[in-house]
């Protein structure tokens, strides 16, 4: 049983000041697929603040103004995180950066779709089981609506049934499974949410 619903706002766009704990808490939760070879937590967030594109992320905010979830959102103009040379460069340097970037090239992405794809959804575990997933989906659905998109589409691990589970509670309906990410990755359902 889950105590009273803490209010929350949640806001398209990531503040600067608030830059540095979305990408802990996106890293937190996605740092392992991220990257084909390992990283370190520093380096790893160092990389998501600079392949960041804050303009693609819903935010929710506690009362107080931390930041307590993320979605990050994709579409045909790219996602919440720019997979550019750039940035890895920034965070390694010129040689290893190029080397570590050349890697990504191994990741598979969703095919393309007209839908807007949810780029994860991670919230900060002591704001779980208070509505946050479901507010930001639901900001999700407004901001697609807005652009245009017929739905909103997420992908989650076939293996992590509670992912799933959560997913189709909130209305998302299984379109399929694929071979996303890197090639040693476990098979991924494609769920899709009509707007």
């Amino acid at each position: 049983m889950t105590g009273p619903q803490e209010p929350h706002q949640v806001r398209l766009g990531i503040p600067a000041a608030l830059q540095p704990a979305a990408a802990a808490l996106y890293w937190r939760y996605f740092g392992a697929q991220i990257l084909p070879v390992p990283a370190g937590p520093r380096q790893g967030m160092a990389l998501i603040r600079a392949a960041m594109r804050p303009d693609r992320a819903l935010v929710a905010l506690s009362p107080a103004g931390r930041l307590v979830g993320i979605a990050g959102l994709r579409d045909a103009g790219g996602g919440f995180l720019d997979p550019g040379a750039q940035s890895f460069v920034t965070v390694w340097g010129p040689a290893r950066g190029r080397l570590r970037h050349l890697s990504t090239a191994l990741f598979r992405s969703g095919g393309a779709t007209s839908d807007l794809v949810l780029d994860g959804i991670a919230i900060h575990p002591r704001w779980r089981r208070r509505g946050l997933a479901r507010s930001l989906v639901a900001a999700a659905s407004a901001h697609a609506r807005v652009l245009g998109h017929p739905a909103l589409r997420a992908e989650v691990a076939a293996g992590n049934l509670s992912g799933l589970a959560a997913w189709r509670a909130m209305g998302f309906q299984p379109l399929h499974r694929q071979r996303l990410g890197w090639p040693w990755s476990a098979p991924a359902h494609v769920l899709r949410l009509t707007l």
